[in-house]
């Protein structure tokens, strides 16, 4: 086992890359490179990229971790049926261990992935709550346009083996339970938000949630999670998607309860679920696990309620 310290992108695959680039920067990331056969989009993080897409039919490839060294690559390289540490052929470079999880999805560990400059974001002060006069003289505008997506912020999964699922994550990554979702009884676990080990360093609520399927439903991606600047962002990219009359709006907005963090979320052109998200819980070791009645796990603290079912219409296409 190591102890990965974040999650570092997703990976898909889309039949028309100029497509998922016009949505991706609609959406509020940028591009950082570009081949023949695959897209790098970024935030305005250091991060070199935050989202891949390769040319092919409409899936979900996987996802990579960051490790906290190249140590822990060769640690985790001696696990059965991990690759041996290669180096990364694609932009951005680095080493990387390569697995497959129980779903037959493709995971990535990697090290050393080249960084960039950080790409210049909004600094809003608020007039709210007890400093009603933090920005006392000066006025209030927000522009319109994209999201500043700022990093990849976590991964939905929806399987049909949870237990499995979680039990392959938590012991190959070191991954932790935060809160906890049962149906009927609380053995019955079906829902379950998992976040890095730092200790007491405190990380986000979950970087990784999976999802129990339902009626024998194959596993496919849930959603990508992307962090943007605050509220004020989450509509403004709101407004913009919605402007364009192209996009498929598939929930929000709204504050969830475990995590809290605000949401919206958005399906791409073949329909994988792409999520504005901000303010979440920051914990760390000391948060307790949670166990709640699934119905806590799809509430909100305002906004619409769950749709019910997948949000994602890849599954449809």
């Amino acid at each position: 086992m190591i102890k990965v310290t974040d999650v570092a992108w997703g990976r898909l695959a889309a039949p028309d890359l100029d497509r998922m680039e016009t949505f991706l920067l609609d959406f509020g990331l940028v591009r950082t490179a570009r081949t023949d056969n695959a897209l790098y989009m970024r935030g305005n993080g250091p991060a070199h990229h935050i989202h891949i897409t390769e040319r092919g039919d409409p899936r979900f490839v996987g996802f990579a971790f960051y490790a906290a060294s190249e140590r822990d690559l060769e640690t985790i390289s001696g696990v059965p049926g991990a690759s041996r540490v290669m180096d990364i052929d694609e932009p951005g470079g680095g080493k990387r261990v390569r697995m497959t999880d129980p779903n037959g999805w493709q995971i990535e560990i990697v090290h050393g992935v080249e960084t960039v400059e950080p790409l210049d974001e909004p600094n809003r002060i608020h007039n709210t709550g007890g400093a009603r006069l933090a920005r006392k003289g000066k006025l209030m505008r927000v522009s319109s346009g994209p999201s500043h997506v700022k990093r990849l912020a976590h991964v939905v999964l929806r399987v049909p083996n949870i237990k499995e699922t979680l039990d392959w994550y938590r012991g190959m990554f070191g991954l932790v339970p935060s809160d906890s979702l049962y149906a009927g009884f609380e053995d019955n676990i079906i829902g379950s938000f998992n976040r890095v080990d730092r200790g007491k360093d405190y990380v986000d609520h979950h970087t990784l949630f999976c999802m129990q399927t339902e009626n024998d439903e194959p596993a496919e991606l849930g959603h990508l999670a992307f962090e943007v600047t605050d509220f004020d962002d989450v509509q403004a990219g709101h407004a913009y998607l919605k402007a364009k009359g192209k996009y498929d709006h598939a929930w929000g907005i709204g504050r969830h309860v475990l995590g809290s963090q605000v949401f919206d979320y958005w399906n791409d052109p073949w329909g994988h679920v792409h999520e504005h998200t901000t303010d979440t819980d920051m914990i760390n070791a000391k948060h307790p696990h949670g166990v709640y009645p699934v119905e806590v796990g799809l509430s909100n603290q305002w906004g619409p309620p769950h749709p019910g079912g997948s949000l994602s219409k890849a599954a449809l296409a």
